[in-house]
């Protein structure tokens, strides 16, 4: 009996194996025929095949082949079989309205759609897919039509929002888009965070337009829903997006009353977005909101402390003007009476130090406060390093560059192989370059433009160019000497001493390749003296002679910012921004002048 069995089950294999093989050779003669061009050849092949076997990949074979070639009476029949053999593929009905589209078949495609929509089933899936298919073949009408008819079938209204919302981004409705994506928030608050994705992609594209939409519908929504949160955060992020500040403001606070009971939390995150983003003006009131509160508030410290951060930037943005000077050291005093010096109030001791050294003209009272903090152990090893470096700075500018040198050293100890580490390596290098070492402070430039860390990178390509192509004619350096000089002079606030090595340069030569450092320095000078109208006019100058130099974008980038910041002239500063991303496509300035400009076209 086993034999028997053994024997039959021979038989059975060596039938399948024949089987395969006959399936093998009459596709791959198929395939053979048709890379030859006998393409009616290969058609009768496939379709005996498909006698036989109901193969879905042999199908699509043929039918590419019969439409291909022009058959399409049989491309048609072809895909008619091809449906009912295979119906759990619901894109083939999309496939045979697409065939009739082609060519010219109006009416047929007319009523394959609307076997397609009578066809439609309750079934999520196919209803991707089917209105997908029509999507990618650009048949945006009836896409439309099949995700609605869906959202019906679904019982949904808000069903299918996002591809909706595509589909009338091509027709350039924004009133549409704005509703469906509304529609989306009201109805599920747990899409908000693909919401405001897709819908940031789409005001980057053409925000005017779209945001008024979204506005004003968020706006009618909102009268209706008051106390709902996630339609009351959306508003808030909206107001951000259209750049809409003092409405924003409005919306934190109104969130804070009807759902932080009053904690200020919503208010406390606006505040520092604000601050990162460098609005300063909302910031500085978001944080001020949270400080009249009272210091039992739990989020009094980090405004109190973003507060001042504030106030120091918009201080650095000015600071010839001494006028907020004395406030702001008070405001910094305020906070370590109340905290101490602690971790969580480094950046006010580092901010607090920077005027002190270099704006107050009270250096040893910085250097006392960062020894203190040094030698504590509230502080973590990378933010003892930024106190000694800053302190490294205020004793090169206070004319002992040995303890500066020592402090860098003591940095490269601490953290070695880091950022922090290549920036004590790159002070020592300026020091040399400083006290006009020229030679050797270029072998450090050198070396640090390996440097991971971008900036210093840069940096000491900037220095190490700038040396290179300022040798004199007999191969020495006395006028980058010169120069090296000026920029020390500048960095200890000596701006007479810095101007007269300028002077010397100048007429020491009738041309040489450092002239435009110069014009820049001087510029930079006047500007740091509050001189904006000279700083203005010497940058200009630059411009004018050396439109080519390595200073062209910073010259464009100190005037956007004299225009922006001193005289409000919105145009003018659009118009460097948009030079220094059109002139200057490689620019280390350009991310960030696409940024303000953004800004100011808002």
């Amino acid at each position: 009996m086993p034999r028997v069995a053994l024997i039959v089950f021979s038989f059975v294999l060596l039938y399948f194996q024949a089987a395969f093989a006959q399936k093998d050779v009459s596709l791959g003669q198929a395939a053979a025929l048709e890379a030859e061009g006998r393409w009616e050849e290969a058609a009768n092949l496939y379709q005996d095949y498909l006698k036989k076997n109901k193969d879905e990949k042999v199908y699509d074979l043929l039918f590419n082949l019969l439409k291909d070639n022009g058959d399409i009476d049989g491309a048609e029949k072809c895909l008619k079989e091809a449906i009912k053999a295979f119906p759990q593929r619901v894109e083939l009905p999309v496939v045979l309205y697409n065939l009739y589209r082609q060519n010219s078949n109006d009416k047929k495609a007319e009523k394959q759609f609307e076997r397609i929509l009578k066809n439609l089933k309750a079934n999520n899936s196919d209803i991707q897919r089917i209105g997908n298919a029509f999507m990618y073949s650009k048949n945006t009408e009836q896409a439309k039509k099949v995700f609605l008819k869906g959202r019906e079938l679904l019982h949904d209204k808000s069903a299918y929002g996002f591809q909706l919302g595509n589909i009338f981004l091509q027709e350039g409705d924004y009133e549409s888009i704005a509703k469906e994506y509304l529609l989306m928030l009201e109805e599920n608050p747990l899409n908000i965070p693909r919401i405001q994705t897709n819908l940031a992609a789409l005001f980057a594209k053409d925000s005017a337009n779209l945001i008024k939409s979204v506005e004003t519908n968020w706006e009618k929504l909102y009268k209706t829903n008051k106390n709902n949160l996630p339609i009351a955060q959306f508003g808030l992020w909206l107001y951000c997006q259209a750049d809409q500040t003092d409405k924003a403001f409005e919306m934190a606070k109104q969130i804070d009353r009807t759902f932080d009971h009053s904690s200020g939390a919503t208010v406390a995150d606006f505040a520092s977005d604000m601050d990162n983003a460098e609005r300063l003006i909302p910031a500085e009131k978001a944080y001020k909101y949270i400080i009249d509160k009272g210091e039992e508030n739990v989020f009094y410290q980090r405004c109190l402390s973003g507060y001042a951060n504030v106030k120091y930037k918009a201080f650095m943005q000015n600071p010839s003007n001494k006028k907020p000077l004395d406030n702001l050291l008070k405001l910094f005093d305020d906070i370590f009476n109340k905290y101490g010096f602690s971790r969580d109030n480094f950046t006010p001791i580092m901010q607090d130090c920077e005027l002190l050294a270099f704006h107050a003209g009270q250096p040893q009272k910085a250097v006392d406060i960062l020894s203190q903090c040094i030698a504590s152990n509230s502080f973590s090893t990378n933010q003892k390093a930024e106190m000694k470096l800053l302190s490294a700075e205020i004793y090169n500018v206070n004319g002992d560059s040995w303890q500066a040198s020592l402090l860098c050293w003591q940095v490269e100890k601490d953290c070695p192989n880091s950022p922090l580490s290549d920036r004590a390596k790159f002070f020592k290098a300026m020091l040399s370059y400083y006290n006009g070492e020229i030679e050797w402070a270029l072998s450090q430039f050198k070396a640090l433009r390996a440097s991971t860390t971008k900036l210093i990178a840069n940096d000491a390509l900037e220095y190490s160019v700038l040396i290179e192509d300022s040798r004199d004619d007999d191969s020495t350096f006395r006028a980058m000497q010169w120069f090296a000089y000026a920029e020390r002079e500048r960095e200890y606030r000596n701006y007479d001493n810095a101007e007269a090595y300028l002077d010397t340069i100048m007429q020491s030569y009738l041309y040489h390749p450092v002239f435009d450092e110069c014009i820049y320095l001087r510029a930079v000078m006047a500007k740091e003296q509050g001189g904006f109208e000279r700083a203005d006019s010497l940058f200009k100058e630059l411009l004018l002679k050396y439109p080519y130099d390595l200073t062209a974008d910073d010259a464009l980038m100190q005037l956007a910012d004299i225009a922006q910041n001193q005289y409000n002239d919105t145009l003018a500063a659009k118009e460097y921004y948009q030079r220094i991303i059109l002139d200057y496509p490689t620019s280390l300035y350009v991310t960030q002048a696409r940024k303000k400009l953004k800004q100011l076209e808002k």
